[in-house]
Parts: C-alpha cells; sequence; structure tokens
C-alpha cells in the first residue's frame, strides 16, 4: 500500500514518489518528464509508463503548440526522398511550421538519440518515411502527445499507427498488364528486397498479370549476390506472404533498390536462353540499371527490350529513352500524411481514430497510375523465341556512352537573375553561326532554348542552344569541330554532350535527332512565350529558389522540375485542344 499523501487521497503522486516507484532518482524522472538526455532507453520506457498512468503527461497544463513537424527519411540524398520531403514542407509551410529535417540511413530504425532530441524539440507531428517504431518509442510519443505517421512502411506496423501508403499490387499488376498488352509474354522482374512490404506488394501484381494471362509464375530464383546483400531477409519471402508453387523462376531476381543492383540483377536475366524481351523493375533506379545493362549487351530500348521502372521520380523522366513506369504519388502521400497528424495534433480526442478526425480511416492508399513513355514498346522482329545475346558489341556497331563524365566536378550557382536583356537574341544568332560554320557539311538543328529565349522573362545572363545531330555516337563529326572552334567540354552523358564557351556565358547541348528532350525544351520555350501566366510563375518560381544558397548548378535545375513540369503539361494539354 503507498505511503504517499498525495497518493492516498487520489491526486497526482509527486515526483519523488515516481522516482522510488521507478526506483530511480527524481532528477531521473525530470529528465524523462522534460525529454532531456542522460537516461538509457529501458529506464526511460519504465518512467514514461508510470509518468502517463499518473496523469502528467495528461494533466499538466501543456505548452504552447510546437513550432515544428519533424520528418525522419531513410536517405536525404535519395530522389524517393526529395518528393517527401517537398510534400511535408508544403502542408507544414501552410499551416505556419517550420520543418525538421533527420535521416535514418538504411536499416530503417530510429535510435535512442532520435528519439531524445525528438521529446526535447516536442514537434507538433512526426512524419516517417518507411520506419516501424517500436513499442516503447510509440509510448513515449503518446505520453507527450506528439502525433505522429508512416509514409510507405517497411512492414505492417500495428492497427492502431496511421499509415500512407499507394497501391503497389495494382501497381505492379499495371506494369506487366502494359506489356502483355504490348505482345510481350517473356517478362522478367527485379523486386525490390522482400523484407520491404512494397516489394512483396509489387512482384504480387506482377505475378497476378501473368497468371491472369495463362502464362507461368514461380517463386524468385535463389541468386548470388554481392556481400551486402547477403542478407536472408533480403532474399526471402516473408512469412505469411503468397509465393506461387513450383521450382524457382530465373526470371525474377531479387535486388536492392539501386541502380547498380539493378544493373546486376539485368544482366542475370539478359544472360537467360531465351532472354526476356520486356523486364519491370521494383523502382526506377533499378530501371535506369536495366538501361545500363541493356546498352553492355548492345541492345537498343524498346526496339530489342522493354523497361518498365516505379516511383516516376526525376530522372525518370530524364533518362533516354524516357521510362515508362508506374507513378507513386509520393508527394501526394506526404501531404496526406502530414495532415493527419496535424490534425491529432489539432485537438484528435483520445476515443477519436488515430487518422486524426473521426471520419478518416488509419491506413490510407493512393492510387498509381501507368505513365507511357519511350521505354517500351512492342516486341522487336529480334525477339524471336531464341533470340541471339550479345555479350559485346560489334566493331562496326555504334555504341553511346554508359557512364556520366561532368569535366571539372560540381560547381556552385554563382549568378543572379537579370532582366531580360535583347542582346541574348543577338548573343544566340553569334553562336548558332558559329557552330554552323565549324560542323561544315554536317545536317544539324540549332535552337535557342532556356530563359535567355523568352522575351519578358528575367534569367540567368546564359545563353543555352540546342544542337541536333544525326548521329550522338559520332563524336568526330561534331564535338571535335566544335572543341576545334574554342567550346570547352562540360558534360559527356548517354544521349547528351555540353559544351560552353571559357567564359561560361553561353552552353550548348548536343542531343540525337528524336530525342524527346529537345522537343521538351523547345514546348517550354513556347509556352513562356506565349502564356503570361506560366511566364509570370516561372520567373517567381526562380527568384524564390536563388534567394537560397546552391553549392552545385544542378541542385538548382533539379529543385525547378515540378513547376516546370505543371506548366509543360499545360502545354501539352493546349495542343491537344480541337480547334
Amino acid at each position: 500500500m503507498s505511503t504517499d499523501p498525495a497518493e492516498q487521497s487520489g491526486s497526482r503522486p509527486t515526483l519523488e514518489a515516481l522516482a522510488r516507484r521507478a526506483s530511480v532518482s527524481p532528477a531521473t524522472v525530470s529528465k524523462v518528464l522534460n525529454g532531456r538526455p542522460g537516461v538509457s532507453g529501458p529506464t526511460r520506457e519504465r518512467v514514461e509508463r508510470l509518468l502517463a498512468g499518473s496523469g502528467y503527461a495528461q494533466r499538466d497544463t501543456p505548452p504552447g503548440p510546437g513550432s515544428l513537424v519533424e520528418l525522419v527519411v531513410e536517405d536525404l540524398a535519395s530522389e524517393w526522398s526529395i518528393e517527401i520531403v517537398r510534400g511535408v514542407e508544403s502542408v507544414a509551410r501552410e499551416h505556419g511550421y517550420a520543418l525538421s529535417l533527420s535521416a535514418l540511413g538504411p536499416d530503417h530504425a530510429v535510435g535512442e538519440d532520435w528519439i531524445t532530441g525528438v521529446l526535447h524539440r516536442r514537434p507538433a507531428a512526426i512524419v516517417l518515411q518507411f520506419s516501424a517504431l517500436t513499442a516503447g518509442r510509440r509510448d513515449q510519443l503518446r505520453a507527450r502527445g506528439i502525433p505522429f505517421t508512416v509514409v510507405d512502411p517497411v512492414g505492417d506496423p500495428p492497427a492502431d499507427v496511421p499509415v500512407v501508403g499507394a497501391t503497389n499490387t495494382a501497381g505492379g499488376a499495371a506494369a506487366t498488364e502494359h506489356l502483355l498488352d504490348l505482345g510481350h509474354t517473356r517478362i522478367a522482374a527485379i523486386a525490390g528486397p522482400l523484407d520491404m512490404a512494397c516489394a512483396v506488394d509489387r512482384l504480387a501484381g506482377h505475378r497476378a498479370a501473368l497468371a491472369a494471362a495463362g502464362l507461368e509464375a514461380r517463386p524468385a530464383a535463389a541468386t548470388p549476390v554481392p556481400a551486402a546483400m547477403s542478407d536472408p531477409a533480403a532474399m526471402s519471402v516473408p512469412s505469411g506472404a503468397p509465393a506461387p508453387s513450383g521450382t524457382p523462376d530465373p526470371s525474377v531476381v531479387v535486388a536492392r533498390f539501386s541502380r547498380e543492383d539493378g544493373e546486376r540483377a539485368a544482366r542475370e536475366l539478359l544472360a537467360l536462353h531465351p532472354r526476356p524481351t520486356a523486364i519491370v523493375t521494383g523502382n526506377d533506379l533499378q530501371a535506369l540499371g536495366v538501361l545500363d545493362a541493356a546498352r553492355s549487351f548492345g541492345l537498343r530500348v524498346p526496339e530489342d527490350l522493354s523497361v518498365v521502372g516505379f516511383d516516376d521520380v526525376a530522372p525518370a523522366r530524364w533518362a533516354r529513352p524516357a521510362l515508362t513506369t508506374i507513378r507513386q504519388p509520393l508527394q501526394e502521400m506526404a501531404e496526406r500524411a502530414t495532415r493527419m497528424a496535424l490534425r491529432q495534433h489539432a485537438g484528435a480526442g483520445v476515443d477519436e481514430p488515430a487518422g486524426g478526425a473521426p471520419d478518416e480511416p488509419v491506413r490510407v492508399e493512393l492510387a498509381t497510375t501507368l505513365v507511357v513513355r519511350d521505354s517500351t514498346a512492342a516486341p522487336g522482329v529480334g525477339a524471336g523465341d531464341e533470340p541471339p545475346v550479345r555479350d559485346h558489341v560489334l566493331a562496326d556497331e555504334p555504341r553511346d556512352v554508359t557512364t556520366v563524365e561532368i569535366v571539372g566536378g560540381p560547381e556552385a550557382l554563382r549568378v543572379g537573375l537579370h532582366e531580360h536583356d535583347p542582346a541574348w537574341a543577338v548573343t544566340f544568332a553569334e553562336h548558332r553561326e558559329r557552330i554552323l560554320r565549324a560542323v561544315g557539311p554536317l545536317d544539324v538543328r540549332v535552337e535557342h532554348i532556356g530563359s535567355t529565349s523568352v522575351p519578358g522573362l528575367a534569367a540567368k545572363p546564359i545563353v543555352d542552344l540546342v544542337v541536333v545531330v544525326p548521329d550522338i555516337t559520332d563524336e568526330s563529326a561534331y564535338l571535335d569541330p566544335l572543341l576545334g572552334s574554342g567550346y570547352e567540354l562540360r558534360v559527356r552523358e548517354p544521349g547528351h554532350r555540353l559544351v560552353r564557351t571559357p567564359t561560361r556565358d553561353v552552353h550548348v547541348h548536343v542531343y540525337e535527332r528524336g530525342a524527346t528532350a529537345v522537343e521538351d525544351y523547345l514546348l517550354l520555350r513556347d509556352r513562356l512565350r506565349n502564356d503570361p501566366d506560366d511566364r509570370a510563375l516561372y520567373e517567381a518560381t526562380k527568384r524564390a529558389l536563388l534567394s537560397g544558397t546552391w553549392d552545385d548548378m544542378n541542385d538548382y535545375a533539379d529543385a525547378k522540375t515540378d513547376v516546370i513540369r505543371a506548366v509543360m503539361d499545360r502545354a501539352r494539354a493546349a495542343v491537344t485542344l480541337p480547334g
């Protein structure tokens, strides 16, 4: 029986009484109560339970509303995470909150340092990418009244944890159904690590589509992997996950969600006899690796091999050929998860659903959609029952580079916006003549692109040109003459070269005839020339971005992707309107 007068009277026990019950000092209880470091995990959890049961978190006058939304991502540098950051940041800004970022690392787990820091920061809400919280961590956050949601969890969180995901099974099925509709029957798959629910679901969708078409689907083959992928959990189907019976299927390879592992897996698949005519992948990075492997085998995409990705991150649109993929609405998922958590923060009671509102589900799945671009087509003439596998490129067969070479490395952005200068058009005309003289009889097209090509639009004082050549691999016909006329090589990558003046005020982009990038440049230019609203939006976006510091000009270019995509979508819609 308790001897503490406060407990006997039914009022809240003192910190000294709680310390005795927890077998710790009052100072330790105070540290836990205030979210300070210096307490071991088990002790912190024990004290948290006593505090919650004694009414401290619920009955104390709470501090003012948190000024932060905390986002925990796996890798701040990944394209996937960038989309999540954009979604969370937009909703946080809309509600007047700042954004705090933490990176997990590849094990998808938060540690003691993170939970200690969060309890000290007391954010208004937490959004976690992938991560699964332990029961103790969840209790600690709830005891402090800090709501949380998870975007695309690794496993299957408890039923009371709000989750926002995507229709991964339907997306996996849609990728394979697209290839079936094109006439493919030998469709291989590269799955993500099978300890991740999204990878299991996407593979299940692929298998279901094959089965519906009357094609055999078998378990993934046990394939050799690098030492870093030797974790059995990443190579076996989790307990409870359905898998077709039968002998292992060599046309399904499990790999990590990376370009390098996608290439490794594709090399295995392309060595099969007969080889597949199409490959579906677990994400866009794996698909980019498939493109790399196809080039090394001398295969053309999509003539010899069709490829489908998953996610629709920015590199999928920039790839050559541009990737057909399944769009996972990453930014929308992050926005929905943030709104759910903030609704909880704004007043969801203990008896309301964990989703944050009485009519809001705890589990939400947003629809995936098929985005058809240039990496898929009907099986080619060379895709017979026994197609040849070319282990090397024939000596007389053109082949482009397969890596990205940036001469001089990343460069900081050190120029700001200038009001439109009519002299930019004169500079374009001068360099157009210079280029045509340099390449001589070569049949090329030269256009003025970029912001300096749009009258009335403020721009960085760098004039961009695009040159369209018959064969990007024949550098002696265009690159050598351009370098000989005084330009310097800056970038050499698949399907694209960039040269510039030594003063860096003129950039010349070279593409092969038929490259979709050229039409995209011209579509954007013409839209901005003709639509004052989109021109004003684009300029405002650039001014906002240039208010910060950019250590790499490529990062600045990437940050404009969303507004460029929206402008081009409107341009395409305008082109297709009747009349």
